[in-house]
């Protein structure tokens, strides 16, 4: 029992080093700019170049996690973000940066896939809740242990090396815990063996392409908030910058405490019930957020915070019950590719909408993304029902 809880911990703990690096970028670029002397909209490149990366990685984690094993391919993907992280840390030119960005890309999607499909394979729904909650934990320490760095005098390249050193801590835990990996390798080696002579034909299945809508539309919805939800209070709401900042650090907080809360609430609820009762607080958020003012504006972004913070892992912890074990592999390297996807395009397309038209519209296209989101659910589920009877 010690063994399986001293597991659990460390694939948590994947998920915390995960989030570590994920909001490094934004905290230290006002820094970076001063340093490189390159303009502001130059973060763009290394986000993109980042975002091309775990696409890659995510979508080809099936075939290595077959060939060396799920244990392994996140080992060597901690490493590769230790090697990313370092060289930021030793980066004194912008194309430098660039090129460390590459392995923070493709260790980032490698972990994403293979550590969602284990978790989905061989451990229960609140598993899989607490696994994404810790990517919270994670992507909360980064920004505060590189301002500790900063408020005492340092650069933000120390910063990144104290993050790198503690990835690389992690990667010491992880190659000493290969051997629980393995001892339960077999249930996901066997399906995934089944699943990669197929892979070419995964998409034809029915439902697969409405759940990668689900993910593109899900997680640009999650990144259009991230991006422009402070811009639509100051502009259309008129918050000071104070009171906006804080809404949107409400709405980060109850995605993590939320995650939580769910993890327990599957104990007696099935995923596919809170998947729609997640969906349906978070159209409830969206409609509080359109026609709220002042304190009710709060309590909208919580409620969306608290609406999202279920669908991405349930989405994910389904997908072994929707389309079979044997897929899932695969499916879910497809479901993490799709996600990054939708939060790479879909936030700068509207951010050219807002600037075009009007801030107004972005609820609206948030309720939109929703719906989509709601129908496709129903829709595959259906199908599902229908598939195993």
């Amino acid at each position: 029992m010690r063994k399986k809880i001293f597991f659990i911990f460390i694939i948590y703990s994947t998920y915390i080093s995960l989030g570590l690096p994920d909001s490094l970028l934004g905290v230290t670029w006002p820094e970076m700019v001063e340093d490189f002397r390159v303009t502001y909209s130059a973060a763009g490149v290394i986000s993109m170049m980042m975002a091309i990366c775990t696409v890659i990685s995510s979508l080809q984690a099936v075939r290595f996690t077959t060939k060396i094993g799920t244990g392994k391919l996140v080992l060597a993907s901690v490493l590769l973000s230790v090697i990313g992280l370092i060289g930021f840390g030793f980066s004194h030119n912008f194309y430098l940066v660039i090129l460390a960005a590459l392995p923070l890309g493709f260790g980032a999607g490698a972990i994403d896939a293979s550590v969602n499909d284990y978790v989905a394979v061989n451990f229960k729904a609140h598993h899989m809740n607490w696994l994404h909650a810790f990517w919270g934990v994670g992507a909360t320490s980064g920004p505060i242990i590189m301002g500790v760095m900063l408020n005492n005098e340092f650069s933000w390249r120390s910063g990144y090396l104290v993050i790198g050193g503690i990835q690389l801590l992690l990667a010491i835990i992880l190659f000493l815990s290969l051997p629980l990996w393995k001892q339960n390798e077999k249930k996901v080696s066997k399906e995934t063996e089944k699943s990669t002579s197929s892979s070419r034909n995964v998409l034809k299945q029915t439902g697969v392409i409405l759940s990668l809508l689900s993910f593109v539309f899900y997680v640009g919805l999650e990144g259009t908030i991230f991006l422009w939800g402070s811009s639509y209070l100051i502009d259309v709401k008129s918050l000071s910058v104070v009171n906006a900042s804080f809404i949107i650090s409400m709405f980060f907080a109850s995605v993590t405490v939320g995650r939580i809360i769910s993890g327990f609430i599957t104990f007696w609820l099935s995923n596919q019930k809170l998947l729609l009762l997640s969906e349906i607080s978070l159209l409830i958020g969206i409609l509080i957020v359109a026609f709220g003012t002042d304190i009710v504006l709060y309590c909208g972004f919580i409620l969306i915070g608290l609406g999202c913070a279920a669908i991405f892992p349930t989405m994910i912890h389904e997908t072994p019950r929707r389309f079979g074990e044997g897929h899932s592999s695969a499916i879910i390297g497809y479901q993490v590719a799709a996600g990054y996807v939708g939060i790479t395009v879909l936030p700068p397309l509207l951010g050219t909408i807002f600037q075009g038209y009007s801030m107004n519209v972005f609820p609206i296209f948030l309720i939109v993304f929703t719906l989509i989101l709601v129908g496709a659910t129903i829709v595959i589920e259906k199908r599902s029902t229908e598939r195993e009877y």
